[in-house]
């Protein structure tokens, strides 16, 4: 059962090769161990754990002085072995592989195996809705649009509930449709399990187009509708999902943004394997898709990867935002006889908005923006301002009433009526054209009417008033509020995170710690790196306080290896002892609570503190308490067994006659979603190992396996081995493919590649991505572009990200802004020189969605000496949530007193971005 962050392991297996590499490395350019320890700076032991083991310590640096020692000495040595060493190490960038690692431990080894045990034994949140049962199953012609959560509208043809509140307008089917439907039908006749979405923003008709599309085509068909991921895990993992079923999955983004959204992905993809016919019908907003479907970068944590390769592997149609050519002009045909379209076809005019404006979505943003009375504003904003910053369970009323007075002028609250609080309710209530409401009631769960004393944001709303909102940060009140009446910890961390990235430490400190009260298993984890970042873990009273925390934690160990390995790598970089002495009692703690980890962590920081004898034997206890875990793939050796005996001979490549490995494909795919969890459960660098003993088949079977299973580093692995085959098309088909299903780095290489030598192929690519909104994967391939040689090369990347930028898409534009930057730098202008016009341009526009951009606009009104206009973009970058530029706010604000800037950066900001004093 897979949980959230298992999806994706590989940085540690890829550091570990890295490590092996390294010593193959020291054995060819015979470097002694004991002459390589003295340099590096490390007992022997431990360096013989990193490049003979595999090892991967806690802390990069000294591996980093390592590889540069060992490269250093082989580009003195002659050797074709050797210089191929040094070409695949010499472009090694470790501490971003290193980071990758320490995230992946952190996301999959603590949160995912303990977030199971926390949520369940924790109180259900105040306010929130209760657990929901099994989803029923009924028919899919016994549903009605209302309870499948099709958005209703102006009046026009009722829906068949025949509810008098709730109607439908007559359906114009669209391009769409008709795709939709024809899938439906080849599924049925296929016997198929399969994941449908329908991908488009809110009100664009997703809901409408699936619930038309199942009642025609399997309309007889039960119908399950999990409204929780928690409830999509009981259902999938309680029993088989009967054959010729539809599994409905509204608002596909949200399920999988809850803590079981990993796990219910994961069970998700075991009943797409299963024989069907199994239809899963999802929809989702095109920017949570991109979201999910992203590659993460260097360094950064695989969070969704389940979801990613359960996206991937579904059929996705785009819902139009607009009525166009020809569908318009049927759908002013349609209305020209049917009165309640009438309306529409004028309010939607030219743009084509059909959808948006049967929902009332232009009236629900015209609602909020062009409320009549400040209270009712406010209460709105507030309501947006939590669905932004990560509040994910229904908003309490008595949350809303205390946050508002922050939003409001002096003069607006003195003016306020006695009952302004359910005035402000009242209107944000009230029906908007008989279709929907800004705060909508919640469904009882267990019983019939709305759950009292809490509301729910239209997701039209949420969508689109929070995108306009990105950059404000709400006012003292509204952290209160959340902080005393929000009851899911989930919610209050995900709230402290947003408070940090915006420098507001006192907040974030106090919303982590309610968070950890409330049962939030990241909260340990997001304070220690708030104080790391901050450096108040440098200070007693802040160690003292991360330890307290850490040992309040029932984790079964881990948050106490989080906070002791941090001490420890900090600890005697700056020779603090009282550091490693508290380093060291946390890790002993959570080593005796049963976290094993800690041991390997302890020993390290003993032998960096001269106890070597007692760090061997310390690792040599625990190494004798690990237990491999057993192949769970069915009876007899099973396959890992087969090819660990296989990578353990000797003779060299497979002779003639010899048995071969034979695996089921059922085998082959249990095996290959366990590396992608547990990499220890194949030998390194078995990539390129079985294929030198003859096993080149099976290598290709499991490698297209882990792809399948979520890995998005495998995909080059098959490449590399394809291609020394000799196979170049089935090779290259591979990364066409990977880059046709959401791989970014794919689609990196493949323009990299075609670029000079098949220019119209890559031109071919980048436009499909265009099409299909992969900006950040043309931007992540073409930046590289302009540094390229060839005046061909970067006028396409020049072209193709000029387009975007036109388009105004911020990436490019700091893409170009930042490259053309470089150019002038290069020109060697004066001191002081004005930053050239159209750079300026450029950034200017791009502040609008990115912090980097206020950044470098900010250094810029420095340079010209407007520190007026300076301050203002680092506090609008600062708000934005990028919070390492307050240490130039602070450089800025205390040019002559160093106590305090480091105060300003220590502290952070106060709501109204006023300077915390010292807490």
């Amino acid at each position: 059962m897979a949980l959230r962050g298992e999806g994706s392991v590989e940085p540690e297996e890829y550091f570990r090769t890295l490590l092996l590499t390294l010593g193959e490395l020291r054995g060819l350019v015979e470097v002694s161990w004991r002459k390589l320890a003295a340099r590096v700076g490390v007992p022997r032991t431990t360096l013989e754990s990193w490049l003979r083991d595999g090892k991967v310590p806690d802390e990069v640096d000294a591996v980093k002085r390592t590889a540069g020692l060992l490269l250093a000495a082989a580009r003195q040595h002659s050797g074709a072995s050797t210089a191929a060493h040094v070409a695949r190490l010499d472009q090694v960038d470790w501490s971003s592989a290193h980071a990758a690692v320490q995230a992946v431990r952190g996301e999959s080894r603590g949160r995912s195996a303990r977030t199971g045990r926390a949520r369940r034994g924790r109180p259900q949140p105040v306010g929130a809705p209760a657990e929901q049962g099994s989803p029923v199953h009924r028919a899919v012609s016994s549903w009605s649009a209302r309870q499948l959560r099709v958005h209703a509208a102006v009046p026009g043809e009722r829906c068949a509930g025949g509810q008098d509140d709730f109607v439908l307008p007559a359906y114009v089917p669209r391009g769409h449709d008709v795709a939709v439907r024809d899938r439906l039908r080849h599924l049925a006749d296929d016997g198929k399990a399969e994941l449908l979405v329908l991908r488009g923003g809110s009100c664009t008709g997703k809901t409408r187009t699936a619930y038309e599309a199942v009642r025609e085509v399997v309309f007889t068909w039960p119908l399950a509708y999990p409204k929780t991921a928690q409830d999509l895990v009981e259902l999938l993992a309680g029993s088989t999902v009967a054959a010729r079923t539809v599994v409905w999955l509204d608002d596909l983004h949200r399920l999988l943004a809850e803590p079981a959204g990993e796990q219910a992905a994961a069970l998700l993809r075991d009943l797409l394997e299963r024989p069907g016919p199994v239809a899963v019908v999802a929809t989702i907003w095109p920017e949570s898709h991109r979201a999910l479907v992203a590659t993460p970068g260097n360094g950064q944590a695989d969070r969704h990867g389940q979801a990613r390769a359960l996206l991937h592997s579904g059929w996705t149609v785009d819902v139009p935002e607009s009525f166009a050519g020809q569908e318009w002009r049927e759908f002013v045909q349609r209305a020209a006889s049917d009165p309640s379209l009438t309306a529409v076809a004028v309010a939607a005019g030219r743009a084509g908005a059909v959808t948006q404006t049967l929902a009332a979505g232009p009236e629900l943003l015209e609602h909020w923006q062009q409320a009549p009375h400040a209270c009712s504003k406010a209460l709105l904003t507030a309501a947006i301002d939590a669905r932004r910053l990560g509040v994910r369970t229904p908003l309490r009323e008595v949350f809303l009433q205390q946050a508002v007075a922050g939003y409001l002028t002096p003069r607006e609250r003195a003016e306020a009526e006695p009952d302004w609080f359910e005035q402000a309710m009242a209107y944000a209530r009230r029906p908007i054209k008989q279709v929907t409401s800004a705060l909508l009631p919640v469904p009882h769960p267990t019983g019939m009417g709305p759950l009292p004393g809490v509301v729910e944001v239209a997701d039209y709303l949420e969508q689109h008033a929070g995108a306009q909102r990105w950059d404000q940060v709400p006012p003292a009140t509204f952290w209160d509020a959340a902080r005393q009446h929000l009851g899911s910890g989930d919610d209050l961390e995900r709230l402290a995170l947003h408070a940090f990235s915006r420098s507001r430490y006192r907040i974030s400190r106090e919303l982590y710690l309610r968070a950890a009260t409330q049962g939030s298993t990241d909260a340990v984890e997001g304070m220690c790196f708030s104080y790391c970042e901050t450096g108040r873990v440098l200070t007693a009273q802040g160690r003292d306080e991360l330890a307290a925390l850490a040992r309040a934690a029932d984790d079964g160990g881990y948050s106490l290896w989080f906070v002791g390995s941090t001490l420890a790598s900090i600890g005697p970089e700056e020779q603090d002892q009282q550091m490693c002495v508290l380093a060291a009692e946390l890790l002993a703690d959570s080593y005796a609570a049963g976290y094993r980890d800690a041991a390997f962590s302890l020993a390290e920081l003993w032998e960096s503190t001269g106890l070597s004898v007692e760090a061997a034997q310390l690792t040599a206890h625990a190494r004798q308490s690990e237990v491999e875990p057993a192949p769970e793939l069915g009876e007899g050796p099973g396959l890992v067994q087969s090819i660990r005996e296989v990578l353990e001979r000797t003779t060299g490549p497979q002779e003639e006659g010899a048995a071969k490995v034979i695996a089921s494909p059922d085998e082959i795919r249990r095996l290959a979603r366990r590396p992608v969890r547990e990499p220890s459960l194949l030998p390194l660098r078995w990539q390129t190992r079985l294929p030198d003993h003859g096993y080149a088949d099976l290598t290709e079977q499991l490698l297209s396996a882990v792809i399948d299973s979520g890995s998005q580093v495998a995909v080059f692995d098959l490449e590399r081995s394809l291609a020394a085959q000799g196979r170049d098309e089935a090779a290259a088909s591979v990364l066409m493919t990977a880059a046709e299903e959401g791989n970014d780095q794919a689609v990196a290489e493949l323009v990299s590649r075609w670029c000079t030598s098949r220019p119209q192929k890559a031109e071919d690519l980048l436009a499909r991505c265009r099409h299909s909104g992969r900006f950040q994967a043309m931007v992540s391939a073409l930046r590289p572009l302009l540094t390229r040689p060839q005046p061909a090369v970067r006028r396409l990347a020049e072209a193709h990200l000029g387009q975007l930028a036109d388009d105004g898409y911020g990436g490019a534009q700091m893409a170009l802004a930042l490259w053309r930057l470089d150019q002038w730098q290069q020109t060697n202008p004066k001191a002081g020189s004005a930053v050239p016009p159209e750079i300026l341009n450029l950034l200017q526009k791009a502040c609008a969605h990115r912090t980097e951009a206020r950044r470098l606009l900010g250094q810029h009104a420095l340079i010209t000496g407007d520190t007026t206009k300076a301050e203002s973009f680092f506090r609008d970058a600062i708000d934005g949530g990028d919070y390492t530029v307050l240490t130039e706010l602070a450089q800025l604000l205390h040019p002559s007193f160093p106590g305090g800037e480091a105060q300003l950066v220590r502290c952070g900001l106060e709501a109204d971005g006023s300077s915390s004093p010292p807490w």
